[in-house]
Parts: structure tokens; C-alpha cells; sequence
């Protein structure tokens, strides 16, 4: 470096200091095994700009966490005592000409003369997280300048001080480049295309793709032949205006349309941070990490479970907080009132109809809408449930915006698209007074200014800590591959036969693993053994004890590897859930007797049914011995395989059918080693303890879990059985009459669960039953008749053979009662 360059060098160092020394950079995805890696290693440093304020922002970040800090001479090899910095256009050749090239492979040629372990670290640091609008005016400010002189930089700086993103990267080992080229000018331009690879999916991952404007994306859905198409089809005669039919298209397109400005995501952020702060104690994020490497070579669609207007708040939060892009958001209209809707539509939300049903122009339009911003790469999310779940349950996927991404992709295969499964749990809903009315049958309010008004009052309260936890993703050309490995082939030729059984497998996998990725917090653990005493009642110590035996189930044998299990002592998770379930302490001179009542205990059923899938095989096996000592093993397996299919739809549990049978042998062995039951080898049976041993607690406790939906199916088997054995009879009035008896055995048994007589529940285990080929179907879809199979009749026996003698009194009585009516 010449002596007036290094002046400038010192000056420029001087006069950016007061600037750099508040800027506040947020160091994204940062391994602390980069340590280890670095230690004692020749280090080059690969920044994407030629940029000394870049340069002197790194050089506090490597002090701050403790890297090798830059002391190698200027066009040196960098060794263990001091690292070198080296820009990306000098490696690529286009800063300097052939120069930069030629200098990076003459130090290529010497390190491959001998062991030379240097690696290079690509360092991607983001003023700004505005990718750049193809038509903004305001990137001076607000974009992340690749060509910004020193005026420019200088206001960057000020406006993006605390908006600054920086992430260094794994390692790249030197050894590598000089052993696959020999040529060293060859290995300096693969190394710049590799580098410089890494930084286009950074910045894609961090910032997003390359924006169009509101107006551009709207004139190029109206421009796609499709809409030209929907537009001449709905003019009905040659008389028909058709600039009226086309401006009725625009304001279908403008009502959908988001407006995305990363100002107002910025905005947001800063809102939220203060609205979260007030209500949460905190925000949980988990496997983050597994999602950034994602994103870094693969275009996102995330498919969340939806049970709260939180979900969306958060899910967007959370990945811009993590250094990703916020997506675009499938909302309902509903939700499109003033002052809300313009303020969602410029953080991402597009609006769409409830139904398309009779609607051809607005199907067109949206589904073009949807292809256009899925084409330029944008992150997109949905909620496949549609609606909100109200039962703390994920409800059956609708599959019409999964079909249309699906449609979309198969426009466009060469694109690497990602399906990303989110679980969101509250340790509190915020939601949950509005829950317990429609629960108990009042009508659900539309969203409106007004209530938005009223919302104010939450800021009165404390909701825990909210989870947000990032499943394991899909990769959609995968998916295609499963289902129909000549997928492109049959696709060029138009065939599309196999995309309804795609799609079908996608969103049943979305959904498994959303309940893989599950966190089972204190209120919903609390909440499972709680629920599971009659009464809603039980003794302290005794709560405490299957606390501790229900952590060690999963514990040791965890429903899946995503699983996240509350930390502490059983004492400090009670303690933690009763702060938030409005658990009630009664004294008494033998103990105290936790219990919850009214609406408390209305929402324990929800926290319940958001994590009682992770121990439903557990619980189907502890089921058998509520009324048997003693159970034959194989038996118990084979009984187990045949149920098991039911409750996986309905739960959507990860295990395959295929698979059902070694699990439950999995289970029951932890069971065994937990000393819940007892093994005897000579005769292969299993045994429980005593009545009135704590470990029979434990295992008849296990065994309630699964209690209400046992009834469920038994009430709609026997049903089925005593209405339509002889001549088929109407899905909807079995369905009606199923709903009716569910609801007065409700009553009869104190039932504090709406959710017992949810008619989604009813609906899944008839469709499942007709999967299994013990209802067969008549008739179309719009009148469906169902004829029973002989061996539904035996099924609803083993359903019934798991239920108490009270249980199974009251139904037999219903449904005598119900066949003397009918008559």
C-alpha cells in the first residue's frame, strides 16, 4: 500500500469512528465453534464491497467476539498471529481488472508449496434490510448502497445505524481450492464464484429478492393471460362492457394486493418490540438455525398451525429479528378494516376471500396474484387450518392455497422451494375469554375498529412466554418426487394426474410435522394431568409425581427429535403453569388440592389439546390396563396397530402405520424400565401395579389422556352400527345425530369441554373410517350415503371395551333411546 493511500487509509479511519461507534450491529447466526475453528489458523476475511467503513465495522465485531483480528501486511499471506481482509470484487477480478486476480492466485501459488491451512470467512454485513424497489427513489437513504460513494456511505451509516445486519460464515478451507485446481489463476475464480454465491443467497435469505412495486405486481396480474381469459369469459353477451368487466378485475387484484414497504416492516418491529414487551415475559424461538441454512438456498413457503391473530405477528417478527425476510401473508378479508388492513397490507398481508365458489374472475385473479410474487422468489405464508383452531387441536388442512403453490411451482421446477412447518403455543391466549363464549356456543364478533378498541385491556394482563418453533422443513421437488418419481417428465407433457395425491401428501406431512416440532410448556403439561382426574382435582404431591414421570416419558423416549420439554423441577413447572391457568389451592390437613373450574378449566382443555398428541401412543397403551390387571403383550400390540390409524388422523402423529407396531413395543419397554408395568417373560404378559400405588396413579393417569376421544369414537361407532346396519341413511343426520348424543352425554357427565362434541373431530373419524373400508360411501359428494361394514361392529366393541362401566352405561341407554325415537 503506497504511503498516501495509507493516509487516506488512517483519515478515513479517524473521521468514521464518531459515526461507526453508534452503530449497533445485530450479528445474525453466529456459531461459537467458530472459535475453535479459527484458533491458531492463517484467517482471510472476504467482505462483499469494497469498503473501508465495512472494513472498520468488522474489526470491531472480530474484538468484540474474540476472532483473529486483521494485522496482516497488505498483500501478504495472513498467518496464525494476524488475519487479512480481502474484498470481493479484488478476488473476482473486477476491481483492479485482471489485477485482483492475478494477485490472489500468485498467493494461491505460494501457499500450494507448502501446508498452508488458511480459510476464508465470507463476512455479508447489510445497512438496511430494503433489497432495493425497482422503482423507490428513497434507496439513498434506506438501501444497502453497493455503489455508494463517501457522502452516500456517510448517510447510510447515520440512517441505518441501528438496522444493521452481519453474519460471518462457515469457514471455507484453502487446502480444498489448491488440491481441485492446479492452475492457481483457475482456483482464484472458482474460489470468487463460490464466494460470491455465498453472498447472493445471503443477501437473498437476509434482505429478500429483488422488489417490484404494488403497482407493477398488479399490472402484471392483469396482464397474464389467465385474467384475459376470466375477463372475456364473464362478458355474457357482445353488448357487455368489457372495460367495466377489466376495472372490476382491477379492484379485485388492488382488495388482494399487498404493498410491502420495509419501512413499515421496520416500524412494526419497533411496535411490536414494545407490544410484546408490555404482555410477554419473553419470546422463545426455536430451531432457528436449521431454518437459515434453508434459506440460504431455497425459496420459503411457511405453513403454520394458527390459534391465535398473534401467530402472524410473531412468525413475521421473529424472522426479522432472526436477519430473514418477513413474507407476504395469505390474510382473510375480514380483516381488511381501517385502520388495521393498510397497516397489515404494507407489512406484507394479501387478502383473500373466505370461498371462490361461483367466482370465476376473482379465482383468476388471485391465483395469478399468487403466482406472480411466488415466481419472484418472495417468501409467502398461509395457514393451512384457514381459521383459527379453537380447540387448541390442528384442524384438518384445506388444501386450495397448497394447490395453488403447487400449481405455481410446476410453472416454474427449476426453482428450490421449501415448505416450512411452524408450531406456535401461548403459554396464555390472549384470545381465550372470546374462545370459551364460541365454545360454549355464542357467535363468533367479526373483527372491527371497535374491538380493536377494546383490545387495550390485554395490556392489563400477563400471557407468558409465546413459542415459535420452526419444523422440519420439505423440500417440494422431494415431495414430488415421493408421490411420482417421473413427475417432470409427465408434467412437460401435460399430464398432471398425479398432482391431487401431492398435494394430499404435502399437506398431511405439513401438518405431522407441525406436531413434531411441538413444545410442550408447563400449562399444557399441567393441563394434560389435571384433566385427566375426574373431577378436575387432585392432590398436590400426586400432581408433582406424574409431573416428574411424564417428563421422564419423553425425556427418554422423546415423541420426536424437534421436541422442546419444559425445563425445571416439577415443583417450578406447576408453579409456572398455575400463574398463567388461574389454577385454584385449597388447603387441607392431608394437602393441598389443586383444582380449576369454570372458564379456567374450559381453557385447560385447550392447552391440553395442543400438546396431547406427544403422549397418545403412551396413552393408548396405558389405556388397556384401566380395567385389566393383566394384558397378553402381542395381544396388546395387536390391538394397538388396529386403533392406532384413528387416533394418527385425527392427532396427526409423525409414526407411520407401517411402523405402529415397533413403536408401541418401543413404548411399552419405557414403560417397563419406568416401572409402570411389569414384564413376565415366561408367559409374554404385561402387568400394572396395584390400585392405590403410586405407579398405578401414574399409568391410569397416562391412560385418561386419550379418555374423551375413546368416547368420541365409541358414541359415533355404536351409532353408526345401531342406525344404518340394515339401509343407508344421509352422512349429514348421522352426523347431526352423533353431534346431539355427544352433547347430552356432555352434560351427563360434567363434561367442562366444548370441544367433546366439535363436529371437525366427528367429520375426521368418519372419513377415516371410510379410509379404512368400514363405512362405504353411496351417493355423490353433495349427498353422501353411508353403509356400515360388518366389522365396524366388532371396532365399536374394542372402543367400548376401553371405556368405564358408568361410561358405557350411559351410552347403551342413549342409544336405546335414540332407536326408540327413531322408531
Amino acid at each position: 500500500m503506497p504511503w498516501f493511500t495509507r493516509l487516506f487509509f488512517v483519515l478515513c479511519r479517524i473521521l468514521s469512528a464518531p459515526f461507526l461507534a453508534g452503530v449497533k450491529p445485530k450479528l445474525i447466526q453466529f456459531d461459537e465453534a467458530l472459535h475453535d475453528q479459527l484458533s491458531g489458523k492463517p484467517v482471510c476475511y472476504v467482505l462483499r464491497l469494497h469498503s473501508w467503513t465495512d472494513r472498520f465495522l468488522v474489526e470491531r465485531i472480530l474484538k468484540t467476539q474474540g476472532l483473529p483480528l486483521l494485522r496482516a501486511s497488505p498483500g501478504k499471506l495472513p498467518d496464525a498471529e494476524g488475519a487479512a481482509c480481502l474484498y470481493l470484487p479484488v478476488l473476482a477480478g473486477k476491481r483492479g481488472g485482471s489485477r485482483g486476480q492475478k494477485t490472489m492466485a500468485g498467493l494461491i501459488e505460494q501457499a500450494a508449496q507448502g501446508e498452508y491451512p488458511l480459510q476464508i470467512v465470507p463476512v455479508s454485513i447489510f445497512w438496511g434490510r430494503n433489497p432495493g424497489s425497482e422503482t423507490s427513489f428513497f434507496k439513498l437513504l434506506l438501501g444497502d448502497g453497493e455503489r455508494a460513494g463517501a457522502l452516500r456511505k456517510l448517510l447510510i451509516i447515520i440512517a441505518q445505524r441501528r438496522n444493521v445486519l452481519v453474519h460471518i460464515a462457515e469457514p471455507l478451507t484453502f487446502d480444498q481450492f489448491v488440491a481441485r485446481k492446479r492452475d492457481p489463476e483457475a482456483a482464484a475464480a472458482m474460489m470468487a464464484r463460490l464466494v460470491s454465491f455465498y453472498f447472493s443467497r445471503r443477501a437473498t435469505a437476509s434482505l429478500g429478492p429483488r422488489s417490484l412495486s404494488r403497482q407493477q405486481i398488479i399490472d402484471v396480474v392483469l396482464r397474464r393471460q389467465t385474467v384475459r381469459d376470466a375477463i372475456s369469459a364473464e362478458l355474457s353477451g357482445p353488448d357487455d362492457d368489457v372495460n367495466a368487466v377489466k376495472k372490476k378485475a382491477r379492484k379485485m387484484v388492488e382488495q388482494i394486493a399487498a404493498n410491502y414497504d420495509d419501512r413499515m416492516i421496520r416500524a412494526l418491529e419497533l411496535i411490536l418490540s414494545w407490544v410484546f414487551r408490555k404482555i410477554f415475559s419473553g419470546l422463545n424461538t426455536h430451531h432457528i438455525e436449521r431454518l437459515r441454512e434453508t434459506a440460504n438456498s431455497r425459496q420459503l413457503i411457511y405453513m403454520p398451525s394458527h390459534r391465535s391473530h398473534f401467530d402472524y405477528l410473531l412468525i413475521s417478527y421473529t424472522l426479522y429479528v432472526q436477519g430473514l425476510v418477513a413474507p407476504h401473508i395469505a390474510a382473510g378479508v375480514n380483516l381488511n378494516f381501517w385502520p388495521v388492513g393498510g397497516l397489515l397490507r404494507r407489512g406484507g398481508a394479501f387478502y383473500i376471500r373466505r370461498s371462490f365458489a361461483g367466482q370465476p374472475l376473482y379465482s383468476a385473479v388471485f391465483k395469478s396474484y399468487l403466482d406472480v410474487i411466488l415466481s419472484r422468489g418472495y417468501p409467502v405464508e398461509f395457514f393451512p387450518e384457514g381459521g383459527r383452531s379453537r380447540t387448541g387441536r390442528l384442524l384438518p388442512p384445506k388444501k386450495g392455497m397448497l394447490r395453488m403453490t403447487v400449481d405455481s411451482f410446476i410453472q416454474q421446477p427449476g426453482r428450490s422451494v421449501a415448505i416450512v412447518p411452524i408450531y406456535v403455543c401461548y403459554d396464555k391466549l390472549v384470545e381465550s375469554a372470546s374462545y370459551v363464549k364460541e365454545l360454549r356456543g355464542a357467535t363468533k364478533q367479526g373483527e372491527s375498529a371497535g374491538g380493536l378498541l377494546k383490545a387495550r385491556k390485554i395490556f392489563k394482563s400477563s400471557y407468558g412466554s409465546p413459542h415459535v418453533a420452526f419444523g422440519e422443513p420439505l423440500s417440494l421437488d422431494e415431495c414430488f418426487s415421493h408421490i411420482e418419481p417421473n413427475w417432470r417428465k409427465l408434467a412437460q407433457q401435460g399430464d398432471q394426474s398425479f398432482v391431487p395425491e401431492v398435494v394430499d401428501y404435502i399437506a398431511q406431512e405439513n401438518m405431522e410435522r407441525i406436531n413434531s416440532a411441538a413444545v410442550v410448556n408447563p400449562i399444557g403439561l399441567v393441563s394434560m394431568i389435571l384433566l385427566s382426574s375426574p373431577q378436575r382435582a387432585m392432590a398436590e404431591d400426586e400432581l408433582l409425581l406424574q409431573i416428574d414421570h411424564f417428563v421422564a416419558l419423553l425425556t427418554r423416549l422423546p415423541y420426536s427429535p424437534d421436541i422442546t420439554l419444559p425445563e425445571g423441577s416439577a415443583t417450578e413447572i406447576f408453579e409456572q403453569a398455575a400463574r398463567t391457568a388461574g389454577l385454584s389451592r385449597i388447603d387441607h390437613p392431608w394437602g393441598p388440592i389443586i383444582t380449576a373450574t369454570g372458564k379456567e378449566a374450559v381453557m385447560l382443555t385447550y392447552y391440553r389439546n395442543s400438546v396431547m398428541h406427544v403422549l397418545a401412543l403412551p396413552s393408548l397403551v396405558a389405556r388397556f390396563f384401566r380395567h385389566s390387571q393383566t394384558v397378553n403383550e402381542a395381544e396388546l400390540i395387536e390391538a394397538c396397530v388396529l386403533l392406532y390409524p384413528f387416533v394418527k388422523q385425527e392427532l396427526f402423529l409423525r409414526v407411520s402405520v407401517e411402523d405402529c407396531a415397533a413403536a408401541v413395543a418401543e413404548q411399552i419397554n419405557n414403560l417397563v424400565e419406568l416401572n409402570l408395568l411389569s414384564r413376565n417373560e415366561q408367559d409374554g404378559t404385561l402387568s400394572r401395579a396395584n390400585v392405590g400405588t403410586e405407579t398405578y396413579a401414574v399409568l391410569t393417569g397416562l391412560g385418561r389422556i386419550l379418555r374423551e376421544t375413546f368416547e368420541r369414537y365409541t358414541v359415533t361407532s355404536l351409532l353408526l352400527v345401531q342406525e344404518i346396519s340394515d339401509t343407508a341413511a344421509p352422512r349429514k343426520q348421522i352426523e347431526q345425530h352423533t353431534i346431539e348424543m355427544a352433547q347430552r352425554l356432555a352434560i351427563l357427565s360434567g363434561r367442562e369441554a366444548p370441544e367433546y362434541f366439535d363436529k371437525n373431530l366427528f367429520r375426521v373419524y368418519m372419513d377415516t373410517l371410510i379410509k379404512e373400508g368400514l363405512l362405504l360411501v353411496e351417493g355423490d359428494d353433495d349427498e353422501q350415503l353411508l353403509r356400515v361394514d360388518k366389522r365396524l361392529e366388532s371396532l365399536s366393541q374394542r372402543w367400548v371395551a376401553l371405556l368405564g362401566p358408568d361410561v358405557q352405561q350411559s351410552m347403551q341407554q342413549l342409544i336405546r333411546k335414540q332407536a326408540i325415537n327413531g322408531a
